[in-house]
């Protein structure tokens, strides 16, 4: 992968700036230019399975409150960007967050948008040193300000147990490791949450009022919980003549 930043005035002039990187080489004309027409098998999406059940998860738990807040995630979509020479290319960060657009958009272009504020990756067998090592070069040399890798899949495919989590920030005009936060979490203020790992899970909690975010399986237990605290405390007043 060519992570060189793409600079217009040494740009060589025998390239073809409008054949984008991703078309196959036995194809010299009128090749499709939907961006997700000619995807390999690299690129091509993960469906079901621990990888995408978390992001799924992830997307259930975040998706309202980062509408409420004027931003979106975008799941699984083409990024696309200039490699050094000025060619076009594409890749498909499993999240990125932009600011809230209705409709969303299907590919996010660098050409006419800014770095996204954050990625995310979510680790696979295939994909644990590109996302843990190689694209952080390569994101820093596309301007993003924030990259969050999700350390939770297996090299079996199953889930990782505990999940662990790394983050780099833009500093210094470099994405630099952040140390994570004494319950080893890390804050997140581009979204306005802190991530974190609690029993095996990945956990989202609301940075202003430490209120923890839960699905809808979650919320539901929660609230049958506190109808039976409720239910008991009656049944104890009741008991001592307290409650009619």
């Amino acid at each position: 992968m060519n992570n060189t930043p793409w600079n217009p005035s040494k740009l060589n002039p025998t390239v073809h700036l409008d054949r984008p990187g991703w078309i196959p080489g036995y194809i010299q004309k009128d090749w499709d230019t939907n961006p997700y027409a000619y995807q390999t098998e690299e690129e091509l999406m993960p469906a079901g399975g621990p990888h995408g059940q978390l992001l799924a998860y992830i997307m259930e738990l975040v998706r309202h409150i980062l509408a409420a807040r004027g931003l979106m995630f975008l799941l699984d979509t083409f990024l696309l960007y200039r490699d050094g020479r000025g060619i076009k290319r594409r890749i498909a960060p499993d999240l990125l967050l932009m600011p809230y657009r209705f409709p969303a958009p299907s590919v996010y272009d660098l050409d006419v948008e800014p770095p996204p504020l954050l990625v995310v990756e979510v680790t696979s067998p295939d994909s644990h040193v590109k996302d843990l090592e190689t694209n952080v070069g390569f994101y820093q040399n596309l301007g993003i300000p924030a990259y969050l890798v999700i350390d939770a899949i297996a090299s079996d495919s199953q889930p990782r147990y505990p999940i662990e989590l790394h983050l780099w920030r833009r500093d210094a005009g470099r994405l630099r490791r952040v140390s994570p936060d004494e319950d080893d979490g890390f804050s997140l203020p581009e979204i306005g949450l802190q991530v974190w790992v609690g029993g095996g899970q990945l956990r989202f909690s609301d940075l202003n009022t430490g209120q923890e975010l839960l699905d809808a399986g979650e919320a539901n237990q929660a609230r049958a919980e506190a109808e039976a605290r409720v239910k008991a405390m009656e049944k104890k007043l009741r008991d001592l003549g307290l409650l009619d």
